[in-house]
């Protein structure tokens, strides 16, 4: 079982805003250096932590969130402001601000074509 997912960024602020337009992303945790500089923002997706850390970028080659019909509204919203890169019958992948990989995919059913189009 996954505990979390560690993803390092030069800015977890700017990342952590646009993670938390997800559909299903609550914020849990900040935590700051001595200076106040923020260190690390928590992020829960369901049983799954995604923790964005002051670093170097470092990312997974794909963080892929599970669709899920009765979110089927927030999905389009948020797609369609944000680029999608590619897609396949079960999964549609965009990026971050910092160009990592993301997508949203409801294997194995396949992905309703007009997701980002409605």
């Amino acid at each position: 079982m996954i505990h979390h997912i560690a993803i390092g960024t030069p800015n977890p602020s700017l990342l952590a805003d646009f993670y938390l337009k997800i559909p299903g992303s609550k914020k849990i945790k900040e935590f700051h250096y001595e200076s106040g500089i923020l260190r690390s923002v928590w992020i829960q997706f369901g049983s799954i932590l995604v923790m964005l850390e002051d670093g170097e970028n470092k990312s997974p080659r794909a963080l892929v969130f599970s669709y899920q019909e009765m979110e089927r509204s927030k999905w389009t919203q948020f797609l369609k402001q944000n680029e999608v890169e590619s897609r396949t019958e079960y999964t549609i992948y965009f990026l971050d601000p910092d160009k990592n990989l993301l997508g949203v995919s409801s294997y194995p059913e396949k992905l309703e074509l007009q997701l980002e189009m409605s």
